[in-house]
């Protein structure tokens, strides 16, 4: 019987280091080649960081939408996580492949503070590894990992927050959680985890009866978290009263996630997790640790009321909907079955991600668009480009401009001003081909073309 469970565990070793290279094989092939060009919330996010650390402002500069119409910088959210991305960022000139490599960094830092909170709750070690790496390789969290926006560094304060608190360190737990608010909205999804936890000891140690210690322990690192929001925007109530509210998505952010994506191809996690949920309830799992199926709820629930819902907020539920999924797979086999269930709902539709995004991950075609507008031998400090969010990585450190923003005001004639524009279907709906742009700009003559992944380009100049 011993030799039989040494036998076991040592079968289950090397799945699990089987799976750990099928993981990594996943995000080596997928860096640089999950829309990290084609994503214009990616160069508007880190552009929000650069003009707040690089440039002094905490206004959107460069896209040039303001809040509460957009997040409009860091006027009112992301300050924490421009600081962070400035101290990691600018010894590599801000490239992209070093912000997604600090993503991808921030989203394995997470899962390991994961492995640590599952095992903390019980969880054998492999089973908690099984479990995290299956977790890792699905889309909510190698999207996050690819796509160098704010939610990695978000989530990862989150569940450092919820390790936190299920060790007792509970004052620091409640100063992170808070935090993370800070970062974007999302964030609220932090001290909801915490509730979440708080909840499911009491249904759990049935001791159905408020404990103020700990209670107060949290709300009191919750309340220097918010001292810290409030000293660094410590004009968010006079923006907030004279702004017409945020932008609300109108949907709860998994809808987008579920019903949006192209052919709702993640509707079959929709249906998993479905039937897990009734199973789950059914068999009452919950009674031995309620902590995923209230988390799952909460963060349904709180998502609800959430502004400006998008799909990238879907890790924050998906999280304790998978452990939940995870926990209601038989025992003996959930090691294995799990994450080749996860690999054949995702892996089909990465390799198909890779093909049609391939082509764009190369960088450097981009910057033949400065080295056309350099040969000009136009002082570019003093001038004003304009295009398309794939050019910004390129021209960060001057005046870039998103081309739409100036398709609604008047532009100075007085200004040496450079278009770049493109005479394919651009990647989203904002954005136009030269012929449609070329009217909000007068007296410009072509000077320059290129192109970057079959696409073609068109330079067009107007000197002072």
């Amino acid at each position: 019987m011993y030799k039989a469970g040494v036998r076991s565990k040592q079968i289950h070793t090397i799945f699990i280091s089987m799976i750990t290279v099928v993981v990594v094989a996943i995000y080596a092939v997928l860096f640089r080649n999950y829309r990290v060009n084609t994503n214009i919330d990616i160069s508007w996010s880190l552009s929000f960081s650069y003009n707040y650390c690089i440039k002094g402002i905490d206004t959107d500069a460069t896209f040039g939408v303001p809040f509460p119409v957009g997040q409009g910088g860091t006027i009112a959210f992301g300050k924490l996580a421009a600081m962070v991305q400035c101290a990691a960022l600018v010894p590599f000139n801000w490239s992209l492949i070093a912000a997604t490599l600090l993503s991808v960094a921030g989203v394995l830092l997470s899962m390991t503070l994961i492995f640590v909170f599952v095992v903390d709750q019980g969880l054998s070690r492999l089973d908690a590894a099984a479990c995290c790496l299956a977790l890792a390789a699905t889309e909510p969290f190698v999207a996050m990992a690819n796509q160098p926006r704010s939610e990695y560094l978000t989530f990862l304060l989150a569940v450092c927050g919820l390790v936190l608190a299920a060790r007792c360190q509970l004052f620091p737990a409640g100063l992170i959680s808070a935090l993370a608010i800070e970062l974007q909205p999302i964030g609220i999804m932090a001290p909801v985890y915490l509730i979440a936890y708080e909840l499911s000891r009491m249904i759990q140690t049935r001791r159905f009866h408020f404990e103020f210690d700990r209670a107060a322990k949290l709300v009191l690192g919750g309340i220097l978290g918010l001292a810290v929001y409030f000293i660094l925007h410590p004009n968010i109530l006079v923006i907030l009263a004279n702004g017409a509210g945020w932008n609300n998505g109108g949907r709860h952010f998994l809808y987008e996630y579920f019903f949006e994506a192209r052919l709702c191809r993640h509707l079959p996690e929709l249906a998993v997790f479905a039937v897990c949920l009734m199973a789950h309830i059914g068999r009452r799992d919950y009674v031995k640790w309620p902590f995923p199926l209230v988390a799952s709820l909460a963060t349904f629930a709180v998502g609800l009321l959430l502004p400006h819902a998008n799909a990238y907020y879907t890790p924050f539920w998906y999280f304790p909907s998978f452990v939940l999924v995870y926990l209601t797979a038989n025992s003996a086999s959930r090691a294995v079955v799990v994450p080749l269930l996860v690999f054949a709902l995702f892996v089909p539709q990465y390799a198909i991600a890779y093909v049609w995004a391939h082509k764009y991950a190369r960088q450097d075609e981009l910057q033949v668009a400065r080295s056309l507008i350099a040969g000009r031998g136009t002082d570019l400090s003093h001038a004003h480009v304009y295009g398309d969010f794939i050019f910004w990585p390129v021209f960060k450190d001057l005046a870039f401009h998103w081309a739409p923003t100036a398709m609604s005001k008047q532009l100075r004639e007085s200004d040496t001003t450079y278009l770049i524009c493109g005479v394919d279907p651009p990647f989203i709906k904002e954005e136009h081909v030269c012929g449609d742009e070329l009217p909000a700009f007068r007296n410009m003559r072509l000077v320059g073309q290129f192109s970057w992944a079959a696409r073609k380009y068109l330079i067009y100049e107007r000197a002072e």
